[in-house]
């Protein structure tokens, strides 16, 4: 109960920080600033809009996450520095309407927590990176050493964790290509 507990804090105070980005963005940012930039990425990656490219193409942050956490620096899974930027990211987004898709600008609401898919993907990312937080097997930013006597062990809890971040990043990607 205690890791789910750290979980859903971790998931809270990355929240923050996407509406917060969001916040910011909207009031300092023109509209579609991003646009380019991610109009090009989304070429490369996914082209075709399927559901299993879009799948593909959110599989690399997801696993980028858990790789970054086979590191510890200063004490701490790798990953957690990484995770808030995608977060940051999905919040400057938001508020610049920088989508490869844009629309309407989405307006400033609670609702893009069930009703967009970035934040499901999003979800995925946090569950992977708490999947893996006990796998690090080197430490140190510049100078790396193995962590002595580790090994990687993977236990139940973090498989279900991994499972539902799976799932989750499975369920985005059918949402976002229907």
């Amino acid at each position: 109960m205690r890791r789910f507990l750290a979980f859903v804090r971790l998931v809270v105070i990355l929240t923050v920080l996407l509406f917060g980005a969001w916040l910011l963005s909207a009031a300092l940012l023109p509209e579609g600033v991003l646009r380019g930039y991610f109009s090009r990425l989304f070429a490369g990656r996914v082209g075709e809009f399927t559901w299993i490219k879009i799948l593909l193409a959110n599989l690399l942050p997801f696993l980028a996450i858990q790789f970054m956490n086979l590191f510890q620096v200063s004490g701490r899974p790798g990953g957690i520095y990484i995770l808030p930027v995608f977060w940051i990211l999905y919040g400057i987004l938001l508020g610049t309407n920088s989508f490869v898709f844009a629309g309407e600008r989405v307006p400033f609401s609670l609702a893009i927590l069930w009703g967009r898919t970035g934040f499901t993907e999003l979800l995925a990312y946090a569950l992977g990176c708490e999947a893996s937080r006990d796998w690090a097997l080197w430490q140190g930013a510049w100078q790396i050493r193995r962590l002595p006597d580790r090994r990687w062990r993977i236990q139940a809890q973090d498989m279900i964790y991994w499972c539902a971040g799976l799932l989750l990043l499975i369920l985005s990607a059918v949402r976002e290509a229907s």
